[in-house]
């Protein structure tokens, strides 16, 4: 059970009136008090061991997946679609990440509203870490700045804020596109490492907003986080 804490002006006056209990002749002494740490962030779980087949693979996908409801956003109250075909992950620049092409499950959901969506897409592989897919990631932003992603030639502008909505680390990576179009639209994804696990979430609020569009990135990363510890 969490302890409370006192507060400083009530401790103060704590330590005034032991003071004054001495009487006169009691030398004061100083205060020893100190304020406790301040308790360290919980530490993920464990990983699992590595999937041993193909269903187990998927079986953790499905595992993995959010679950929005109202309360997160008025928009968000049921998915509207989801499906276990193999979609790629994002990677601009070129046709797919290498070690994409070696997946054993994947799993996408969509939440679709008028002013929001979202895509939450989960993929697991039998022999491939993670961080190898985020590595090739890594690699294809350092080059790619613009490309095209239609096919009548509409062209995305790679953005990398600072800071970023969420920090970046060898299991992170988080950017933002500027999406050309009638009028200015961004989208911004998450992607997330753990085991041979994978997963990413694209994610435009407010029309395209940028900075709405952050912030529901901000909101949505620990719930993300919290579900791929359910497949590693």
């Amino acid at each position: 059970m969490m302890r409370r804490r006192l507060p400083l002006a009530l401790l103060s006056l704590l330590i005034v009136a032991g003071v004054g209990a001495c009487g006169p002749t009691a030398a004061p002494q100083a205060s020893t008090w100190s304020a406790p740490p301040t308790p360290s962030a919980t530490p993920p779980p464990p990983l699992r061991p590595a999937p041993t087949t193909a269903g187990q693979v998927r079986s953790r996908v499905k595992a993995a997946m959010l679950d929005l409801d109202a309360e997160f956003h008025p928009e968000t109250a049921d998915y509207a679609e989801e499906n276990t075909e193999a979609v790629k992950l994002i990677a601009p620049c070129r046709d797919s990440l290498p070690s994409d092409r070696k997946r054993s499950g994947q799993r996408e959901r969509l939440w679709r509203g008028k002013k929001v969506w979202i895509r939450q897409y989960v993929v697991g592989y039998l022999k491939v870490p993670g961080r190898k897919l985020a590595d090739e990631l890594r690699a294809t932003l350092a080059k790619c700045k613009r490309y095209t992603y239609s096919s009548d030639g509409k062209v995305s502008t790679i953005l990398r804020p600072t800071p970023p909505p969420v920090p970046n680390g060898p299991e992170t990576i988080t950017f933002c596109e500027r999406l050309a179009s009638s009028r200015p639209f961004h989208q911004c994804t998450l992607l997330l490492t753990r085991g041979n696990f994978v997963l990413e979430i694209d994610a435009s609020d407010e029309n395209g907003d940028l900075a709405a569009t952050q912030k529901l990135l901000i909101r949505l990363a620990p719930l993300a986080v919290t579900a791929l510890q359910k497949a590693a």
